[in-house]
C-alpha cells in the first residue's frame, strides 16, 4: 500500500474523533492533513456505539461538545453532506432520589448554555409515552429533540466530507511508532512505511495509551467491554418510542432502525476490564447474563417489551479515563503531539464539536470551549475533573 512520505499533520485513529478532527483541520486549511486507520473507519469504539445523541451532562464542558455537535447531526446533510441516520426520538434522563437536587442543577446549567431540555414529571412522560411504567418517576431531564443516529454511516460521512475538503484517509495501515528529536515529534513509523510529520495527534481511542507509551507517556486510560443487546419491538409500541438513560432502572434503551430496540446497562454495571494487549482479541459473543438482565431492566420500565425476541448483540471496546471524562490538549514537553482520546463513552455525541476544538487548538494554540479541565496531567497533579454536580452513583 502506498502512503504519503510527508504531511503537515497526522491523526491516528478513524473513529469520529479521528475523522470530524481530520475534517476540520482540512476545512480550515491546514494543509496536507494524513489519517491512519489501522483497519477501517468506524472499527473501532464509535463502530459499536450505542449510537445516541442528547446532551444531558453533569458538566458544562461535555454539555457544550455535545451541544454545539447537535446540529451537526440534525443538519448532516447539509454540514457535512449525506447521511447519519439521525432519528429525533425525545429523550429521557432519570437519576436516583439521592442525585434529584443535581439534576434540577445541571438542567438549569444547560439551559443557560442553550439546550433546549427541561424537568418534567412523571405524569408527563405518561402523557407522552403511555406505554412507559412512570410510577417511580418524581422529576427527570427531557430533551424534545434528541434521539439517536447511525454510527457507521456518521463517521464514513465526515471521513468522506474530510476527503473532499483535502483530507488523506488512509485505512489498514497501522502506527507503529513515532519519532521525536529535539523535544519535539518529528513523524509517525508504520508497518509500510514512515511519514515525516510536525503534528501528532493521538485520537486512538481505546488504544490511546498505547499510542502514548509510543512517546514515552504513561496515560491513564483503561480498556474495557461494553455490551449492547438488540430486542424485537412489539407492533404495539409505536416506533420510534422515546429514547432513555434510566438510571433508576440502571439501564438505556432507544429504537433501532428495522423495528427494533437497542438496550444496555448504564453507568458501567457491566463493562468488563481488559488490557490494551487484549483489544484485538477479545470474543465478540454477547454474554447471556447480560441480556436476560438487560431485557429484565427493559421491560420494568417498558412491560409490553416482554413479548419483544432477543435478536442479536454486540460487544465493543471503549477507553475510560480515571475520572470518566476525555482526555484532550498537548503532550507536556513533547511540541507537536496532542491527545483527543479516553472518551469514557461520551466520544458519538460531542464528536463533531471536538474535532472542531482540536482543530482549533493545533492552528490557533487555544479554543473556543476551555478544555483545561481535560488535560492529560491532571490526574498526576491530583486535579480530576469533578464538577460541581456531578451524579453520584
Amino acid at each position: 500500500m502506498d502512503i504519503p512520505s510527508t504531511a503537515d499533520i497526522v491523526i491516528i485513529g478513524g473513529g469520529i474523533i479521528g475523522t470530524s478532527t481530520a475534517f476540520h483541520l482540512a476545512r480550515m486549511g491546514a494543509g496536507k492533513v494524513v489519517l491512519l486507520e489501522r483497519k477501517h473507519v468506524g472499527a473501532g469504539a464509535t463502530g459499536l456505539s450505542s449510537g445516541l445523541v442528547r446532551m444531558h451532562y453533569d458538566n458544562p464542558i461535555e454539555a457544550t461538545f455535545a451541544h454545539k455537535s447537535f446540529d451537526t447531526f440534525r443538519y448532516f446533510d447539509e454540514i457535512i453532506g449525506g447521511d447519519c441516520g439521525f432519528v429525533s426520538t425525545g429523550f429521557v434522563r432519570t437519576v436516583k432520589p439521592k442525585n434529584l437536587e443535581r439534576l434540577k442543577a445541571n438542567v438549569a446549567m444547560m439551559q443557560d448554555i442553550g439546550i433546549d431540555t427541561r424537568l418534567v414529571s412523571g405524569d408527563e412522560i405518561k402523557d407522552m409515552a403511555p406505554y412507559v411504567l412512570t410510577e417511580d418517576i418524581s422529576i427527570a431531564a427531557y430533551e424534545p429533540l434528541s434521539g439517536y443516529a447511525d454510527p457507521h454511516l456518521t463517521a464514513m460521512g465526515i471521513a468522506q466530507a474530510a476527503r473532499r475538503h483535502g483530507a488523506q484517509i488512509v485505512q489498514g495501515v497501522e502506527v507503529t511508532g513515532v519519532d521525536l528529536a529535539g523535544g519535539r515529534v518529528r513523524g509517525v513509523q508504520t508497518k509500510v512505511g514512515d511519514i515525516a510529520a510536525p503534528v501528532v495527534i493521538n485520537a486512538a481511542g481505546p488504544w490511546g495509551a498505547l499510542v502514548a507509551a509510543m512517546v514515552g507517556i504513561e496515560l491513564h486510560i483503561t480498556p474495557a467491554l461494553h455490551q449492547a443487546t438488540i430486542v424485537e419491538t412489539p407492533p404495539s409500541l409505536p416506533h420510534p418510542h422515546l429514547t432513555f438513560i434510566d438510571r433508576l432502572n440502571g439501564m438505556y434503551f432507544r429504537p433501532e432502525t428495522g423495528g427494533l430496540t437497542l438496550a444496555g446497562t448504564s453507568g458501567g454495571e457491566h463493562n468488563k476490564v481488559i488490557t490494551a494487549s487484549e483489544l484485538d482479541s477479545y470474543g465478540e459473543t454477547p454474554m447471556l447474563q447480560i441480556q436476560f438482565s438487560v431485557l429484565e431492566r427493559l421491560c420494568n420500565r417498558v412491560p409490553v417489551m416482554e413479548t419483544g425476541a432477543v435478536r442479536k448483540g454486540h460487544i465493543g471496546a471503549e477507553g475510560y479515563t480515571l475520572d470518566g471524562h476525555a482526555l484532550m490538549g498537548p503532550a507536556p514537553g513533547i511540541e507537536g503531539f496532542y491527545f483527543a482520546t479516553g472518551m469514557s463513552g461520551h466520544g458519538f455525541k460531542e464528536g463533531p464539536a471536538i474535532g472542531q476544538t482540536m482543530a482549533e487548538l493545533v492552528l490557533n494554540g487555544h479554543t473556543e470551549v476551555d478544555i483545561a479541565p481535560l488535560r492529560i496531567t491532571r490526574f498526576d497533579e491530583g486535579q480530576p475533573y469533578q464538577p460541581v454536580h456531578a451524579y453520584q452513583k
